[in-house]
């Protein structure tokens, strides 16, 4: 049996007999071997088998699909399905940390279908699913990029993402209002003019990988602490600032740092390319050093610019906990 690996190609009875080894595959015939959209039996799990411009045998519905830059993948239900169909539903509540999204895409019908890894929710289309209508989905692709020979292999054009002003702003730091935590509700889609112009992407994944990333934020927020100080006519504590996680990394903050009246202020820089809604990680003991120190502080870097050391930056302090909303992403097992 084939391994289920990035950008490998498959046949459907390939993909059930990874995803579905206890089921039966029929050739051609029921849900594994027709439809584009399958429930994993006795799981909340689907599997997307996408091919580029379908058109419905009934209804002559023609799909539109794609990819932005960011990787969002804008994605539409069969015609039948209504914002009252219990798998739209349950794709809605979609969760990435304990359920699976499997997205396989092709370019034509002969082809095999390619595995593009897995999806995550971002928003759906709420006056979507009308009579004889697909439901209209963005789903963030969590194994964002696609490697080039992919794309073209599967003749994939990517739309324009999400447009971030360049910085051509005169300065160097733009420092917004800390949003407030929101409260966990039930999902609810978008209006369908704003869902056309909603590009918004999520993917925290490809900045963790991105080393780069962090350490220039944490540069960018040194230079900003600087410039803050030097403001408040506190030159005498400019010398004092400390790039902390360049000499310990598990010290539960990144920069020592001072408030107005002399005293510590401990700063965790998060930073992301993308905007101010991308979700960050944050590790259990910078969780227990912000619950343990009133002067902590979380300095968010977001619509950064590493070639230019530009962006944008709320800043919240105190526990974290109280702050954001965290979702735990794994366990330890003890006996």
């Amino acid at each position: 049996m084939k391994k289920l690996e990035l950008y490998t190609s498959y046949n459907r009875e390939e993909i059930h007999d990874i995803l579905s080894p206890n089921t039966k595959f029929t050739k051609s015939a029921g849900t594994w071997g027709l439809q584009g959209l399958v429930r994993i039996e006795n799981s909340k799990d689907f599997v997307f088998m996408v091919t580029e411009g379908t058109v419905t045998a009934v209804s002559k519905h023609e799909f539109d699909e794609g990819f932005t830059e960011d990787g969002v993948f804008r994605w539409q239900s069969q015609p039948q399905n209504t914002l009252k169909t219990q798998k739209i539903i349950d794709l809605i509540n979609h969760d990435e940390i304990s359920n699976n999204i499997f997205l396989f895409y092709r370019a034509t019908p002969n082809d095999d279908y390619t595995y593009l890894g897995t999806l995550k929710y971002l928003n759906h289309d709420e006056d979507s699913g009308g009579e004889n209508e697909p439901v209209n989905f963005n789903w963030q692709l969590i194994n964002w990029p696609i490697n080039e020979n992919t794309l073209k292999e599967l003749n994939i054009k990517l739309e324009p993402g999400l447009f971030i002003e360049k910085q051509a702003q005169k300065q160097k730091f733009i420092v917004s209002d800390a949003p407030k935590k929101k409260s966990i509700k039930k999902r609810e889609g978008v209006k369908k003019d704003k869902f056309r112009q909603l590009k918004v992407y999520n993917n925290p994944e490809t900045d963790k990988k991105l080393k780069d990333i962090g350490d220039k934020g944490e540069l960018y927020i040194v230079d900003y602490e600087k410039e803050r100080l030097k403001n408040l006519k506190k030159e005498e504590l400019v010398s004092k600032i400390k790039h902390v996680s360049v000499i310990n990394d598990s010290a539960g903050y990144d920069i020592l740092s001072y408030n107005e009246d002399g005293t510590e202020r401990f700063i965790e820089v998060k930073t992301t390319k993308g905007p101010i809604g991308t979700d960050f990680y944050i590790s259990p003991g910078e969780l227990k050093f912000s619950k343990e120190n009133k002067n902590f502080y979380i300095y968010r870097v977001y619509e950064f610019m590493p070639e230019d050391m530009t962006g944008k930056i709320y800043i919240k302090q105190g526990n974290v906990e109280e702050n954001f909303n965290l979702t735990p992403l794994q366990y330890k097992v003890s006996i």
